[in-house]
C-alpha cells in the first residue's frame, strides 16, 4: 500500500484539474471523501463551499462525507469515526487558530494523525489546512496574517511533516520569509497560489 499528503494554498481552477489525479490515486479502492472545513459551526462559508467538493467528490466517484470539527464531547466521536473510515481527507482554509482549536477541542487533532499513520490514504490540507499539519502555526500571523482572535498561546501544530509551509506566497513577500526564517530556523516550504506540494510514502 501507499499514502499520499498533498499541500497547496487555494483550490483554484488550475489546481483543481490537478487535484482530480493527486486525491484519487490508483491505490485507493473504495473512494470515501472526508471533507472538514476550518470551522464546521460556519454555515454561510460552509453552504458556499460545500457543493463545490460535493461535486467535485461524485465527479471522482467517491462518497462524500462531511466532518464537523464544532462538535464537542460525545458528538465528537462520531466526527472522529468518519474521519478514520474515509481514505481521503480535505482540511480547508479559513482562520489557522480557529481551526488548530476546533481539532483540539474536539479530538479530531488525534483523528487526523491516527489518519495520516494509515496506509492507502490520501490526506490534503490547503491555506490554513496545510499550516496546522505542520510543527508550528506560528507562520499564520505573518503571511496569511489570520487574527488570534482566541488568545491560543499553545501554536504547536500536528506535526505531520517535519517542515512549515507559507501559502499564497508572492515575490513581494520575500524579505517577510527571509526574517521569519531567520528568527524560527526551521525548514520552510513556499507555495504560490497555483503550487501543489505532494509527498508520496
Amino acid at each position: 500500500m501507499a499514502k499520499r499528503l498533498v499541500l497547496f494554498s487555494q483550490p483554484s481552477d488550475t489546481v483543481f484539474e490537478k487535484l482530480n489525479k493527486l486525491l484519487f490515486p490508483d491505490f485507493l479502492n473504495e473512494k470515501v471523501f472526508a471533507y472538514m472545513p476550518s470551522d464546521g459551526s460556519d454555515k454561510v462559508i460552509n453552504d458556499q463551499f460545500e457543493p463545490i467538493w460535493k461535486n467535485f467528490t461524485k465527479d471522482n466517484g467517491a462518497e462524500f462525507v462531511f466532518v464537523d470539527n464544532s462538535k464537542r464531547g460525545e458528538e465528537a466521536i462520531g466526527e472522529r469515526e468518519k474521519v478514520l473510515s474515509a481514505n481521503v481527507l480535505m482540511i480547508t482554509g479559513g482562520n489557522t487558530f480557529r481551526l488548530l482549536n476546533h481539532l483540539r477541542k474536539s479530538g479530531l487533532d488525534r483523528a487526523v494523525i491516527d489518519f495520516w499513520n494509515k496506509e492507502g490514504v490520501v490526506l490534503a490540507g490547503f491555506s490554513a489546512g496545510a499550516i496546522v499539519l505542520t510543527p508550528s502555526i506560528e507562520i499564520a500571523k505573518t503571511g496569511c496574517a489570520d487574527v488570534n482572535e482566541l488568545g491560543l498561546s499553545d501554536l504547536k501544530g500536528l506535526n505531520v511533516v517535519d517542515f512549515e509551509v507559507w501559502p499564497h506566497y508572492e515575490a513581494s513577500q520575500a524579505q517577510e520569509v527571509k526574517e521569519y526564517k531567520a528568527k524560527y530556523l526551521g525548514d520552510l516550504r513556499l507555495l504560490g497560489d497555483e503550487e501543489l506540494l505532494v509527498i508520496d510514502k
